[in-house]
Formats: structure tokens, sequence, C-alpha cells
């Protein structure tokens, strides 16, 4: 249970450091907006094809030297430390990418004041 602790709070810890690193991309460079969760998805991804590949294929012929790394125990752990940290950056997104858009839809309402003290929006 620890192991899965630590690799889930370096998951999230990773995930932090890349969507920070968007952000600062994002408000200063020029280019396309990238999206912090989404890159960090693919990193997770990446990372756990990889892992798996490393327990089954190269720590698998040495199991007299890497055999803590080799059972398919820590492995599974491993691996739902990463789906546990890519349904939390899925969420990340959506959450953010549904606030944005409300916020744009507000941003391009139709002001209509009805009253001297009321207003309405109307949605576009």
């Amino acid at each position: 249970m620890t192991n899965f602790l630590f690799d889930l709070l370096s998951n999230l810890a990773l995930l932090a450091i890349v969507s920070l690193a968007c952000r600062l991309y994002n408000r200063f460079g020029s280019g396309a907006p990238l999206s912090g969760p989404a890159i960090f998805i693919m990193l997770a991804l990446i990372a756990c094809v990889l892992d798996g590949l490393l327990t089954f294929v190269v720590f698998a012929d040495a199991q007299s030297r890497y055999g803590q790394f080799v059972r398919p125990t820590s492995f599974v752990q491993r691996a739902g430390a990463y789906a546990l940290a890519i349904v939390i950056a899925f969420s990340w997104h959506r959450l953010s990418a549904r606030r944005r858009a409300l916020k744009n839809a507000r941003d391009k309402a139709i002001v209509i004041r009805t009253s001297p003290y009321s207003e309405s929006r109307l949605r576009m």
C-alpha cells in the first residue's frame, strides 16, 4: 500500500509540474495553447507501457537480481497508480474545459436591461 501511495503522489506531482509548465508556456508563449492534463495523460500512458515492458521483458530475465520489481502484483500496483492519476487528470481536464466554456458563454451573452436595477443575459 505504501508503494501505491508513493507512486500515486509522484504521479500527481508530475501532473502538477506538467500543468504548471503548460500554463507558463500558454501565458508567455506565442504558439498554440497546450493542455497540461492532456500531455500528462499521454506521458502516463507511455510510462505505463514502458513499465510493463521493463517488468515482464527486461527484469524477467534477471529474477535473482531484480526479484522485487518482477512480481506481477507490484506491476499491478504501479499500473493502478498510473490509472488513478490518469482518471484524476482527465477529470481535471473536463472540469477546466467546462468552466472555460461557461465563462466564454457568459462573456458572449446579449445583455438586456429589464429595469433600472436588473438585466437579463441571453446566451448566443
